[in-house]
């Protein structure tokens, strides 16, 4: 094929572009590209997709000498890349079994980091800790104390929950912006086979250890401020809903405290060990965490295949008697749906793990 024929692809370009002193950047789904003043202004300028003609047209209308030679050099950086071909069934099946979808993306928060700049003391940074604190203490003391009982309205309940979470991650993007590395996009995905909200916020590693634990906490912190409200609103209207809603919330809360997950627990923890990943005691102390990872791995694994084999007596009694799908049906596609993305889910897993091991074992070879 011609290199004239082939569709060049600004991949960059949808990207959100962050300028603030500490570099210029562009922020994607998944990752964080930092770049020179002057690509960043191409990025935002050039076609999102288009021939070679069409780029070269493109640098001389923004009034740039040697096209080709800039056109060159951006394929060498990367900023634009030959558009990947469409990968049919296989693009269908990770969309369906790993999808990555933006819910709230940077521009739509653009008023929460100016409402931080204006926040910006220490006085209000130490009532808004101190809110996080009383709001999971609160939260754990109403969960207790709570005498239970009466109506409670479950989609109410639900869209709590899942507002909570979004809360959780609005944190993670508004720290990162507040740290100088700009607002992240907020999506929905699965991790190993349970659905979850996510922030991409790659780049952090370049920060100071205590920018990046901000960044770490800043979840777990707003959405402690959350859990506050929820806790006087149920306390004030004596709501059943609210406090079946916050008992939900510290539970997903304290599953977030579990390092052997990907969760903010296991980042605060890579966080600490790359800064003191040299000491003595941390090289100690990873190997029992590695330790306690893999027999984690093994007890999820374990009740995976639990669940796997009641999925297949299903499986099997469809078989011998159709008529059990019209009242089934619906539990064999959902349960087999969650037995695949067990196995992909098991298969991420021990990479993770292998990846740790690999980390570890470097880490040695270079001291």
């Amino acid at each position: 094929m011609s290199t004239t024929d082939i569709t060049y692809e600004n991949h960059l370009k949808p990207g959100y572009a962050v300028d603030n002193g500490l570099g210029s950047m562009i922020i994607t789904k998944s990752s964080c590209y930092r770049l020179a003043e002057e690509t960043l202004w191409l990025v935002t300028r050039l076609p999102a997709a288009g021939k070679s003609a069409e780029y070269f047209k493109a640098l001389s209308d923004l009034g740039l000498e040697y096209p080709q030679k800039i056109f060159d050099r951006l394929i060498s950086l990367g900023v634009l890349r030959e558009g990947a071909p469409k990968k049919g069934l296989k693009a269908l099946l990770t969309a369906i079994l790993q999808p990555n979808i933006t819910l709230i993306p940077p521009r739509a928060q653009e008023w929460t980091l100016k409402l931080v700049d204006r926040l910006r003391s220490k006085v209000w940074l130490g009532l808004i800790l101190c809110t996080a604190i009383a709001g999971f203490i609160g939260g754990l003391t109403l969960i207790n104390a709570w005498p239970g009982g009466g109506p409670a309205n479950g989609p109410l309940i639900f869209l709590l929950i899942v507002l909570s979470s979004l809360v959780h991650e609005l944190g993670h993007s508004i720290a990162a912006g507040a740290a100088g590395i700009g607002l992240r996009p907020i999506g929905f995905s699965v991790y190993l086979f349970y659905p979850v909200f996510h922030t991409n916020v790659s780049g952090m590693e370049r920060l100071p250890l205590g920018r990046q634990l901000a960044i770490d906490c800043g979840g777990f912190i707003a959405q402690s401020a959350y859990l506050l409200l929820l806790v006087l609103a149920a306390l004030l209207t004596g709501s059943n809903t609210g406090a079946e809603a916050i008992r939900w919330i510290v539970l997903i809360m304290a599953f977030n405290l579990n390092p052997l997950l990907r969760t903010d627990a296991y980042w605060i923890y890579a966080d600490l060990r790359e800064k003191y990943g040299d000491r003595f005691w941390m090289s100690h102390l990873h190997r029992v965490y590695l330790l306690a990872f893999a027999l984690f791995s093994l007890y999820i694994l374990w009740q995976v295949g639990m669940r796997a084999g009641q999925i297949i007596k299903m499986v099997q009694t469809a078989f011998t008697a159709p008529a059990t799908l019209l009242h089934e049906g619906h539990r064999i596609i959902i349960g087999l749906y969650f037995v695949i993305m067990a196995l992909m889910g098991g298969v991420r897993r021990f990479k993770e793990g292998r990846e740790e091991w690999s980390k570890l074992a470097k880490r040695r070879e270079e001291a």
